[in-house]
């Protein structure tokens, strides 16, 4: 059901506590990631085939607002192949770049908040009704309920409040590149 209002939302925010969400993972990253999770074989393929596909959301003239509030821990959790996550960095970088797309990073500095253990969706449905919804490895719980949203809406805003600008954001994660190692073979 989340994938379905997904796919019709006319716009979308969202925290990540620790790791990237899917619609901005490499296949590299979602494979890595799935993987740690217990998927293997034929199952782990289809699984992140699934999650690059779901990316076809936020590209082309009526792709929907996007927002991201990513933790610096979920910033700093790299990939084990220094390539593969170099590819990653790259890929949110690019993606802040696109008009649809904002992404703001929360530093560690910015200490404890209402979201810190909360990796969550909001989307804004066409009949302008907002739904949440809260992830964790192995599920997640889609909240309709109004006033359970606003509740949660208002620790967004205020997880938001806490974090880098868009601009500062974006420099924070070329920052991150230019701390990996080189590859010696450029």
């Amino acid at each position: 059901r989340y994938m379905t209002l997904e796919s019709e939302a006319t716009s979308l925010w969202h925290f990540a506590v620790s790791v990237l969400p899917g619609l901005l993972q490499t296949p590299a990253y979602a494979r890595e990631l799935l993987a740690s999770g217990g998927f293997t074989g034929a199952e782990l393929t289809r699984q992140v085939e699934a999650r690059m596909g779901r990316q076809s959301l936020l590209v082309g003239a009526d792709a929907p607002p996007f927002r991201t509030i990513l933790s610096e821990a979920a910033l700093r959790t790299a990939l084990r192949d220094a390539g593969e996550w170099r590819d990653q960095l790259h890929r949110l970088a690019g993606m802040a770049e696109q008009p649809n797309f904002t992404l703001q990073v929360l530093p560690q500095s910015a200490g404890l908040h209402g979201l810190s253990t909360t990796d969550v969706w909001f989307l804004r449905l066409p009949d302008t009704r907002i739904v949440a919804y809260t992830e964790h490895g192995y599920g997640g719980d889609l909240v309709e309920e109004n006033a359970v949203v606003e509740r949660m809406q208002r620790a967004y805003d205020a997880t938001r409040d806490l974090a880098l600008s868009p601009a500062e954001s974006q420099k924070f994660v070329l920052r991150l590149l230019e701390e990996l190692p080189c590859d010696p073979s450029t």
